[in-house]
């Protein structure tokens, strides 16, 4: 996270002034900030509990997004990076059982960075068009990544791409909403709840669908 006093970020007192006057780095500490308070269970923070925590003036903060709209659509940008840093390359050509196993691994990972974020994201994305388009490229980056490392298994069914076929399926088995009524509604560990998911995509590849 970034630094919010001169001896976090290696800086010297003098240079934390110059700091504090550039926009940039007070853009990111305000997003650090917010997605520590909501991570946290603060809900949605106010803007002065969002100031505090990134160690500026509330007065002078929020000059930096045009309103809560922007601040909220940054903040979602900057989440959305981590998660995907979080992503690994899966090869198509490895055997289903160790795709799937790789695939889950990665998706663990990333499902519980974004899981008090989204919960956030998903009740303030109805009045939102911003939220909307962030999360939507985050939906498309995770089924392109199911149709890229199943395409073997997706190509030998002639009507895997069709809605309500298997490629549906598979992204409605390794979503992140499964994942979330596993971990939240079903109280699983990690563990047991990647291998309820583990089971449904191995049926799904390797059943008689195709």
């Amino acid at each position: 996270m970034s630094g919010r006093g001169a001896g976090q970020d290696g800086g010297t007192a003098g240079r934390e002034p110059r700091r504090r006057r550039d926009p940039q780095w007070t853009r990111a500490v305000l997003l650090d900030a917010l997605l520590e308070l909501i991570t946290e269970g603060a809900g949605e923070p106010t803007r002065k509990a969002v100031a505090e925590r990134a160690g500026v003036s509330e007065r002078s903060a929020f000059v930096h997004f045009a309103d809560r709209e922007a601040l909220y659509v940054a903040a979602a940008e900057r989440q959305a990076e981590r998660w995907r840093a979080l992503a690994e390359p899966v090869a198509p050509e490895w055997a289903t059982a160790d795709k799937v196993d790789a695939l889950l691994a990665q998706r663990a990972r990333m499902y519980e960075v974004m899981t008090p974020i989204r919960r956030v994201g998903l009740a303030l994305e109805p009045e939102s068009p911003g939220l909307r388009r962030v999360m939507a490229r985050g939906d498309a980056f995770f089924r392109d990544d199911l149709a890229a490392m199943f395409t073997p298994e997706l190509r030998q069914d002639p009507e895997a791409l069709r809605p309500g076929g298997l490629l549906d399926a598979v992204e409605a088995a390794a979503s992140w909403a499964v994942w979330d009524h596993l971990r939240t509604r079903r109280g699983l560990a990690e563990e047991a709840a990647r291998s309820a998911m583990r089971l449904a995509l191995r049926a799904l590849l390797s059943g008689p669908t195709r």
